[in-house]
């Protein structure tokens, strides 16, 4: 039985890509990844904004909530607020703005119309309103 000495690369026909190449190929793949998460995360109009629902009440076709929202000083807010019925389906909405403010945390106060009863109220979401 004689052994062969050529390597498998050659025998199968492998690409043969050097050392050099694979290094350049998954370096511009890294950068481009991170590149692409920086871009995400800088054009992301709800990054750094936060809300708490902290009290609500709901009436026959209305509910009213008292929240706070916490954004970078000098940032308008715009937030939907939605209201949902028994069976958690959404009867009613309103998107409101907020002016921007000094302080870091402020808080609202909203009522909100709904077409049936209403079981409960919620701050959907809220984004940055860039001008």
């Amino acid at each position: 039985m004689s052994s062969s000495t050529t390597p498998p690369a050659g025998r199968y026909g492998g690409s043969g890509l050097s050392a050099r190449t694979v290094w350049i190929i998954a370096s511009v793949s890294v950068i481009a990844f991170f590149s692409w998460v920086t871009w995400v995360f800088s054009t992301d109009q709800t990054t750094g904004i936060e809300w708490v629902a902290f009290e609500s009440t709901s009436g026959e076709t209305t509910g009213t909530m008292k929240f706070q929202i916490t954004a970078p000083p000098g940032t308008p807010v715009t937030c939907a607020l939605r209201t949902v019925d028994s069976s958690m389906g959404t009867n009613g909405w309103v998107v409101k703005s907020y002016p921007e403010s000094d302080e870091f945390t402020t808080q609202y106060s909203e009522t909100i119309k709904a077409v049936s009863e209403v079981s409960g109220i919620d701050v959907y979401r809220c984004w940055r309103n860039d001008r």
